[in-house]
């Protein structure tokens, strides 16, 4: 008996050989252990049938046992409890259709899993007495035990292999569905910058053509809204494309002063017509500093800044622009306004996109939008860093640093 359950513990541990090989060498093991001509598991295939998945008789191995029968292994599965016959009027008394045994005395046992019956092993035809002793059914009942744990492994492995390829079935959808979302979401994004392109220069043209002031008022906004709208294209294709590593940087030395009075001739209409006076800053020591990177990108880093801080500034105010050495290696650069402040723990959120994160109760909604998850990306793409200070009441000063040239 010692011998058999070393033999069968080795045999449920081999890495390289396959279920069926495994079962098919511990059922001779059995047979050989406990000199029977034959033996047999049985596994439960879902609520009507044990198969025979491996015997000493070939030709059993498939066989498919219904379990509304009343054979001795249908009764086993019934009673969780082992069956042992050892003469005629025992076995004709509990149990029928055993007609196929030649001798009298088998032996069933149930493989269970709590109370749960997975599987059945058999053994007949005993060499010898026919008779099982009682050390003998308990050997059997030993050798079952040591079953269950090669069945429950397999089970296992099995369940975790349905589940890996499950998960990469699911995986590979997603990364299907994900890709067809990001050639729809930049063929449309691409397509919208033709027609707002035509709309910007007809409201140039108009500009030219209206001369009374009230309807170039009217214009006026229209021109604003537009080139918010192209922005807003513009980013979202950045976006995607700073996301996968697609957008090349062009880079070139140059003094970050000259880039922030551009920024202000800029976006000065839109200044103008909200009543709010821009004003530029710069320490004497930083006047000659070069900054590298791609300058029209920081460029419209630093628009989107300026367009955030005009947008929540009140009428009358003003927002200071200006850099200076940030340490020896790089140069930072701000916008600093007097609007209402970003709450705490608004300040990280407030550059991922796609994220609303608040309302105030004069109806003003914090949202990101997709300006700041713009800036950050350029940044970073710069290697540099982008953040915001504020108190939460009034005022904020969004920063970023770009390297010396």
């Amino acid at each position: 008996m010692l011998d058999a359950l070393l033999q069968i513990t080795e045999i449920s541990n081999m890495q390289r050989v396959d279920f069926q090989t495994k079962l098919h060498r511990i059922v001779h093991e059995i047979a050989k252990c406990m000199k029977t001509e034959r033996a047999s598991i049985m596994i439960k295939k879902g609520r009507n049938h044990l198969i025979v998945e491996a015997s000493t008789v070939p030709g059993l191995v498939g066989h498919k046992i219904p379990l509304d029968g009343e054979s001795p292994s249908v009764w086993v599965v019934k009673n969780k409890k082992v069956l042992y016959v050892k003469d005629s009027s025992e076995k004709s008394s509990v149990i029928r259709q055993s007609d196929h045994y030649h001798k009298n005395a088998f032996c069933v046992s149930p493989i269970m899993i709590g109370n749960k019956v997975i599987g059945v092993i058999s053994i007949t035809e005993k060499i010898g007495l026919d008779s099982f002793s009682m050390q003998e059914q308990e050997g059997f009942v030993l050798l079952t035990g040591y079953i269950l744990s090669t069945l429950e492994n397999h089970r296992l492995t099995e369940s975790l292999r349905k589940g890996k390829s499950s998960l990469r079935k699911t995986n590979q959808e997603l990364k299907r569905l994900e890709k067809l979302r990001t050639e729809l979401f930049n063929m449309l994004i691409h397509d919208l910058k033709g027609p707002i392109s035509e709309v910007i220069a007809n409201l140039d043209l108009l500009t030219y053509i209206i001369k009374e002031p009230e309807n170039l008022d009217y214009i006026n906004a229209a021109q604003s809204a537009t080139d918010t709208l192209y922005r807003m294209v513009a980013d979202l294709l950045d976006i995607a494309r700073l996301e996968e590593g697609n957008l090349p940087l062009i880079r070139e030395k140059f003094n970050p002063g000259e880039m922030i009075e551009e920024s202000i001739s800029r976006i000065h209409g839109l200044a103008r017509i909200k009543n709010i006076i821009l004003f530029q800053k710069a320490q004497p020591e930083t006047e000659k500093a070069k900054i590298e990177g791609d300058r029209e990108i920081l460029l419209r880093v630093l628009q989107n800044l300026l367009t955030n801080a005009i947008d929540h500034s009140p009428s009358g105010e003003s927002i200071e622009l200006g850099y200076r050495f940030s340490d020896e290696k790089s140069i930072l650069i701000y916008v600093l306004d007097n609007g209402p402040g970003i709450p705490e723990k608004y300040k990280e959120s407030i550059f991922e996109k796609f994220t609303q994160i608040g309302k105030k109760r004069d109806g003003r909604i914090y949202t990101t939008g997709l300006g700041l998850t713009f800036c950050k990306l350029a940044v970073e793409a710069h290697h540099g860093k982008i953040f915001v200070e504020s108190d939460g009441k009034k005022g904020s000063c969004f920063k970023f640093t770009i390297p010396v040239g």
